[in-house]
């Protein structure tokens, strides 16, 4: 203050600062407003403000810049409680927010520069960077129900180390979106009862921070396939939690190329990881399990599309299209055996980027109006939820 004064006579300093990661603060940030009266320095106010430490850090992958993920960051900002939700938003610093919009960047919305990192990279620094007890692995292409938040923040507060969501399809209108959602999500789809749960979904789950941070260099490697993360924690001993209430709705390829491309490139990552250690006459030989891996993803698919798929909207095709796409998934995974993580990583982020549009999200409200409404209310209202344990 003293050296302040004496240069400027009488100032108003304001000031922002946020403690280093290593400083273990609770505090999220500190502002010190000081008023400085020279030469008596009898009126000195200091206010410093110290807003609620957020529950969750939602890392949000804007991989093809901020105004392109805008729509389903909105989603994301409805949720209440707000302030037990950190927004990080994942995003290169080209393709940032312009000044008037980070002029206006709401309360815990906070921009992570990430360069040119591939998206599981990108996560792997926004864990870094989370302050919240918990990390959600969001996608861009996935958004929350109103009251998400709430349902999750009950859990947490039982003690679980993560809880997973109920998801629905948001492309009802494309038969091999339907496909792509029962074969990747068929397990969480709605309609599905809370409870205990071994296994959850790969991505859009909520994971205790330090467990996922105790992978420490190996974290980016374990983030290309939310899969064998969840699995590597299961075995850890982690406990894990379905909430039925916490609903999202994922938005799928809704073309035939589109879904092609997409199940193909997630097959890559599967073959690259699950042979990752396998020696090299093992991983050569793993092409000739293809046929078994596509009826093992076409059998999942059927399963759950019995248990709830009229609850869920889907058609009665959908099964069918989905074992073609499983014959897809099945050929990626054989390549990926034969390629490795290091060559496939690049195609799987890229096929996993595909932001959300403000005319996708208003379909689907529209839809759900429809299918909500007293005297035109679906079949997917009326099933009774079941166990998927």
């Amino acid at each position: 203050l003293r050296t302040l004064s004496a240069r400027s006579g009488s100032r108003s300093l304001s000031t922002g600062w946020r403690p280093s990661d290593d400083a273990g603060a609770d505090v999220r940030c500190v502002r010190l407003l000081f008023a400085v009266h020279v030469p008596s320095y009898r009126a000195i106010l200091v206010e410093a403000t110290s807003p609620v430490k957020p529950r969750i850090s939602v890392l949000f992958p804007a991989m093809y810049g901020y105004e392109a993920a805008l729509p389903a960051i909105e989603v994301w900002e409805a949720q209440e409680p707000r302030e037990q939700l950190e927004i990080l938003i994942l995003c290169p610093e080209d393709l940032g927010p312009t000044a008037e919009l980070r002029a206006a960047l709401p309360a815990n919305q906070i921009i992570v520069p990430i360069g040119s990192a591939s998206l599981h990279k990108a996560r792997a620094i926004g864990v870094a960077h989370a302050t919240g007890d918990y990390v959600m692995l969001a996608e861009d292409h996935c958004v929350p129900d109103p009251g998400w938040a709430r349902a999750v923040l009950d859990r947490l507060d039982e003690g679980w180390d993560g809880v997973g969501t109920a998801l629905r399809a948001g492309h009802l209108q494309s038969r091999w979106a339907e496909a792509s959602f029962l074969l990747g999500y068929g397990e969480w789809m709605m309609p599905i009862a809370s409870g205990p749960t071994s296994v959850l979904c790969g991505l859009n789950g909520t994971i205790r921070t330090a467990r996922v941070r105790a992978f420490g260099p190996r974290l980016t490697d374990e983030l290309l396939i939310g899969a064998f993360l969840v699995r590597h924690l299961r075995e850890q001993g982690c406990r894990f939690y379905l909430e039925a209430r916490a609903g999202m709705q994922h938005f799928d390829p809704d073309s035939f190329g589109f879904a092609l491309s997409a199940l193909f490139a997630l097959g890559l990552g599967y073959g690259a990881k699950r042979t990752q250690s396998w020696a090299w006459p093992l991983r050569v030989l793993y092409p000739l399990a293809a046929p078994a891996v596509a009826l093992a993803h076409a059998k999942r698919a059927l399963v759950h599309s019995r248990r709830a798929g009229i609850g869920a909207g889907l058609r009665a095709t959908a099964p069918v299209y989905a074992l073609g796409l499983a014959s897809v998934w099945a050929l990626g995974e054989a390549a990926g055996a034969l390629l490795g993580v290091a060559r496939v990583e690049n195609l799987v982020s890229r096929a996993e980027t595909r932001p959300v549009s403000r005319e996708a999200l208003t379909r689907s409200a529209a839809r759900q109006l429809v299918d909500t409404a007293p005297n035109g209310a679906s079949a997917r209202n009326s099933s009774a939820p079941q166990d998927p344990s």
